[in-house]
């Protein structure tokens, strides 16, 4: 049990208990209810013997039910009677005289609030979606609502303002993968908190799509994180659905099979914030394809792309935020010369794009040079497949030099099957078998 100061809500037990006392209330008369919660803690936790847990339960019950205006008189008394007693202040006493002291102080305030009159009687419901949403396998048509509302995904898909305005009231389709209880309580166990997980299919329409080729379907990519996917999870509520007109399709829970719910992202109906909205999440996440191709950008964007792969998790807490700043000009400053000579010199630069460059590297003469991937794309696979369309472009004799001491890109070369031609000092040159 954890406790973080000496009021009687300032516990481990007074948290966790406080959803079971919701559920427990919500679900029955407060009678049974206290009957249920009495039995769940002597059979599942402690009893009066484990003082310090049995006054976090009583004091935290009565701070509960006064606070809903339901507090009976029993449990009332139950609590003031063990405040007057001094049951459980031993161990009080061992923090020292100062911590006892607070701790009494706070007991003396929680006992006049108990004798205060109450507020009125509130209506207890559980903070949790209590209930699934749709079938696993429904295909659902959810209207876009963009209006007035700022896009907040320019990193991800850049896009004008007006573009995303005109898209509202039009449709996404996305399927219920499955509906998840993220928390179910322990006294009423058919109380649950209910996340819905779906997946989303690329493609915006007009109105809600009637003789769509579901097989034609393809995955729209939700990038947050690490984590690159068509899956998402959201609130298990009908609430915001209607409020966006939707409508179910079909029913095609053969499409599921084989689908890969791991590491999901999170759209939030309910979040609307002037740097985050699930419009334009939604939004940026259409249209994406993962490409490689001859870059066709401008310097800015090679430097955006070398600057944003270079400083990526390399803060070096030991220096000072100007030298940790000079420090990154000067590589930076390195990788500039060194690309602009391999272009003077005939070589061509590449680059990775999803929804827009993220990821560059030089070819010459079967050289494959001066690749870097923006930090937050590094850990999905990006570099390997840049690397890859570099070796297909080099020819039968590419390769690339590795420092010894870059194990990430060491461990792209295994994936690929390249091996070690040559060592010279720190340097392995890596090529086709």
């Amino acid at each position: 049990m954890g406790t973080w100061n000496t009021s009687v809500t300032g516990n481990d037990t007074a948290e966790d208990l406080y959803s079971e006392y919701t559920a427990a209330f919500y679900k029955f008369d407060v009678e049974e209810a206290l009957s249920r919660i009495d039995k769940y803690i002597r059979t599942e936790m402690f009893d009066e013997s484990d003082e310090e847990e049995w006054c976090n339960y009583i004091y935290s019950l009565a701070d509960f039910m006064w606070k809903k205006g339901i507090l009976t008189d029993s449990v009332r008394n139950k609590a003031i009677g063990m405040i007057d007693s001094g049951f459980g202040l031993e161990l009080w006493e061992e923090a020292g005289q100062k911590t006892l002291v607070a701790r009494k102080k706070k007991l003396a305030e929680f006992k006049e609030k108990l004798l205060s009159p109450q507020p009125p009687k509130k209506k207890i419901k559980p903070d949790a979606h209590t209930e699934r949403i749709f079938d696993d396998g429904d295909i659902v048509a959810v209207q876009l609502q963009t209006a007035g509302k700022p896009y907040t995904e320019q990193e991800s898909k850049p896009i004008s303002e007006k573009d995303f305005h005109a898209l509202d009231g039009k449709y996404v389709l996305m399927q219920l993968v499955n509906c998840y209880a993220s928390w179910t309580s322990s006294i009423v166990p058919e109380v649950n908190d209910y996340w819905a997980c779906f997946r989303l299919f690329d493609g915006i329409y007009d109105a809600v799509p009637d003789d769509v080729d579901l097989l034609s379907l393809k995955d729209a990519l939700i990038h947050q994180g690490h984590k690159i996917t068509s899956i998402f999870n959201c609130e298990s509520s009908m609430f915001y659905f209607k409020r966006r007109d939707y409508k179910v399709i079909c029913n095609r829970k053969d499409l599921l099979t084989g689908l890969d719910t791991n590491g999901y992202n999170s759209i939030y109906w309910g979040v609307n914030r002037p740097w985050l909205n699930p419009d334009s999440q939604l939004v940026a996440a259409m249209g994406k394809q993962i490409v490689c191709k001859e870059f066709s950008g401008n310097i800015e964007q090679v430097e955006h792309i070398c600057r944003y792969a270079n400083r990526y998790g390399r803060f070096d807490y030991s220096l000072s935020r100007e030298e940790n700043e000079a420090r990154y000009i000067t590589e930076e400053n390195i990788i500039a010369e060194k690309i602009n000579k391999v272009i003077s010199d005939g070589g061509k630069l590449y680059s990775i794009s999803l929804g827009r460059e993220i990821g560059i590297v030089t070819v010459h003469n079967g050289h494959i040079d001066n690749l870097y991937i923006e930090g937050q794309y590094q850990r999905n696979g990006f570099g390997t497949r840049l690397l890859e369309y570099a070796l297909s472009i080099g020819g039968s004799g590419a390769y690339i030099d590795v420092p010894m001491s870059n194990n990430e890109l060491m461990h792209i070369c295994d994936k690929l099957g390249l091996i070690k031609v040559k060592e010279t000092g720190q340097i392995v040159r890596m090529a086709k078998p």
